[in-house]
């Protein structure tokens, strides 16, 4: 039986393994990649080194296959990844290829490009919902209650550390996580007068139903 568990330091590999397995809307994005860590160092190492705290895996027989990482100030974590996290991945990573041939494709330039020029949630979104999530699961977990299971772990855990509310943004065609999402609770949210963006959509909550 799957079991929900605190981050441990040992788990880094299997968050840059998951972050890759289902980084095309949650599917396999592998084979659109050259460097395969590329997303979870955006979307997944750093919250398992700076806040373990706020970092949850589902694990079973076969090993970890899921995980829900967020930080509890998006603001502050924000700051707290140009000083420390950043810099070096920039250093790897230059914006263009410093000799030889181009080894990059499409999406290693276009994560390349988030390192240096990191993804930051809006004002609107930030001053209402200050916390913000990533979850992932394998195709092995999906559809059994797994991922419900850990959102409502990962949000008590929040709560109880101060979080007054979370946002996540997903892919608007990704109508299957959009729909879990809203049968969870989340509301999709916009500034007032504005429209959802073509590239994100934003949803957030205070409370899970």
């Amino acid at each position: 039986m799957p079991i929900i568990r605190n981050y441990a330091s040992t788990d880094i590999d299997a968050l840059y393994a998951i972050a890759i397995a289902t980084g095309d809307s949650g599917s396999d994005a592998s084979r659109e990649f050259n460097d395969r860590d590329l997303l979870g160092h955006v979307y997944a190492a750093p919250y398992g080194t700076f806040e373990p705290e706020l970092a949850l895996v589902v694990e079973d027989q076969h090993g970890v296959a899921g995980y829900c990482v967020g930080a509890l100030h998006s603001r502050t974590f924000e700051a707290l990844l140009e000083l420390r996290w950043w810099p070096a991945l920039r250093r790897r990573y230059p914006l263009s290829p410093v000799s030889g041939a181009d080894w990059r494709t499409a999406r290693d330039s276009n994560i390349i490009q988030m390192t240096h020029h990191p993804p930051r949630s809006p004002d609107w979104l930030v001053d209402a919902y200050p916390s913000h999530l990533h979850i992932n699961l394998l195709p092995r977990l999906k559809g059994r209650g797994h991922g419900r299971a850990l959102l409502i772990a990962w949000h008590a855990r929040a709560r109880a550390m101060g979080s007054t509310g979370f946002h996540l943004g997903v892919d608007p065609r990704n109508a299957s996580a959009i729909g879990f999402y809203e049968a969870m609770g989340l509301d999709r949210l916009s500034p007032a007068g504005a429209t959802v963006t073509d590239d994100v959509l934003w949803l957030g909550a205070r409370d899970l139903r």
